[in-house]
């Protein structure tokens, strides 16, 4: 196993596209294994992610100068060209550099005819890096987003479509841009202000969100998991996006809440930090490794009225007998509004895995609705942006279940948040709003 920097994200790299592992979980292991200085593994860091992050627009480069197919270019071949194209594009590193190491590795790992290849496309590429032939944003706006901002075209397109040229441009901006990380602070347990001055006593850099008070920005100082605030459950990393949903429901003490996609619990802890810790919030999930990690995080989080229960949402009327007061579906989706979170995982999402998804949430959403006493409320939310995920799931709905209706949301939200409220809906947007990719809709049970 090599400690080169160059070899070990190219070994992440093409572990990614070969088995579809996840990045963020791969390369932080292999940097463990490492014996890399804190310069490499920042280096191994950027080049893993942006390489796969820009896979698209490499593979363009990488068409344009190649003497044969791409798709006949064997894959560890193709992801060393990704990667070294995009040293020579993208990153501060010398030309000769990114081509001479291209060619040490590939005279390593092929025979001499294939770091022949590598050489002579590097060496274009270095060439004539300043005469690409982008196209323009104004003749191609779908295609001159798409390859600047490394997003696959039928992303952009629809986005385009939704949000128009400007919000799309500066929305792909965004998902290249590194997320912050946010904690939520457990009411229960402390209050901002003490564990701010705690965490800055122990290194760490730390803002109030910019929405909720029990939401803190922290960046700087390790692994946050590792700290003692942690362990005793004073706080859940939480994406402020996700934090807003707790008050969307707005669950009361001594009320039962049903979670109907629960894991891995951050949710439910919230209603039950608003709940004061009284009542029920029943949290259903039909992973039972992902019921055990909702058990350890209620555990450390103080949630003694969370009820953790395996159990398939399409099938909640197995499980819940008796209508719930609040019900909550975080429904699983495209998760196309967090891509900045998995640089990889834009070039795995699909039209048709959309369509398919569309369908599923439905189904999840009626059941779920079924468990809803009168005047009862039910909360749909998704991380991404897609109509068909969002406000078309809550249309088909209510064409279902005539007895729901799409609640004023506004009196819930954030005042800052009111003015972007359509149709009593929200959809929350990274590149304007600042946190991850969400919408949210509040409906009500007719009495």
């Amino acid at each position: 196993m090599s400690n080169a920097p160059r070899e070990i994200a190219l070994e992440v790299i093409n572990r990614v596209h070969k088995t579809g592992s996840y990045a963020n979980l791969l390369l932080p292991k292999r940097l463990q294994e490492s014996d890399l200085d804190v310069r490499d593994r920042a280096f191994v860091t950027e080049l893993t992610y942006g390489t796969l992050r820009a896979k698209g627009t490499l593979d363009w480069v990488v068409k344009k100068f190649s003497s044969q197919k791409i798709d006949k270019i064997p894959d560890l071949v193709l992801d060393l060209l990704r990667m070294s194209i995009y040293q020579i594009i993208y990153m501060d590193v010398p030309d000769h550099a990114a081509v001479n190491e291209a060619v040490d590795i590939a005279k390593k790992n092929f025979h001499p005819g294939i770091s022949k290849f590598v050489n002579g496309l590097l060496r274009s590429v270095s060439r004539e890096k300043e005469n690409l032939p982008w196209p323009d944003r104004d003749a191609d706006p779908v295609k001159y987003i798409a390859l600047k901002y490394f997003h696959p075209m039928w992303m952009v397109k629809s986005w385009i479509e939704e949000f128009g040229v400007a919000d799309t441009e500066a929305l792909c901006a965004a998902n290249n841009r590194p997320p912050k990380m946010m904690i939520r602070v457990n009411i229960l347990k402390t209050d901002p202000d003490a564990l701010a001055q705690a965490l800055k006593d122990a290194g760490w850099t730390v803002e109030a969100g910019s929405y909720l008070r029990e939401a803190l920005s922290v960046r700087g100082g390790g692994d946050i998991t590792r700290l003692s605030q942690f362990k005793e459950g004073q706080f859940y990393v939480q994406d402020e996006s996700s934090m807003i949903i707790a008050h969307v429901v707005d669950p009361q003490p001594g009320e039962t809440v049903l979670d109907a996609a629960a894991a891995p619990g951050g949710k439910t802890t919230h209603m039950v930090e608003l709940m004061k810790n009284k009542g029920q919030v029943i949290s259903v999930d039909s992973n039972v490794n992902r019921v055990n990690l909702m058990k350890r995080n209620f555990s450390r989080m103080g949630a003694s009225i969370a009820l953790p229960i395996q159990a398939d949402a399409k099938k909640i009327n197995t499980v819940i007998k008796k209508p719930v007061d609040r019900a909550l579906l975080d429904a699983p989706c495209s998760g196309l509004g967090v891509l900045a979170r998995r640089p990889d995982s834009r070039w795995n999402k699909t039209q048709e895995q959309i369509t398919e998804l569309m369908s599923l949430q439905t189904d999840m959403l009626d059941a779920v609705a079924g468990a809803v006493k009168p005047g009862g409320v039910l909360v749909y939310s998704v991380c991404t942006l897609t109509r068909q995920e969002t406000r078309l799931v809550v249309e088909r709905l209510l064409r279902i279940r005539e007895d729901f209706y799409v609640d004023d949301i506004a009196a819930y939200l954030p005042e800052s948040l009111r003015a972007d409220v359509k149709d009593d809906m929200i959809q929350l947007l990274p590149h304007k709003h600042g946190v991850d990719g969400l919408f949210i809709a509040r409906l009500r049970r007719s009495e």
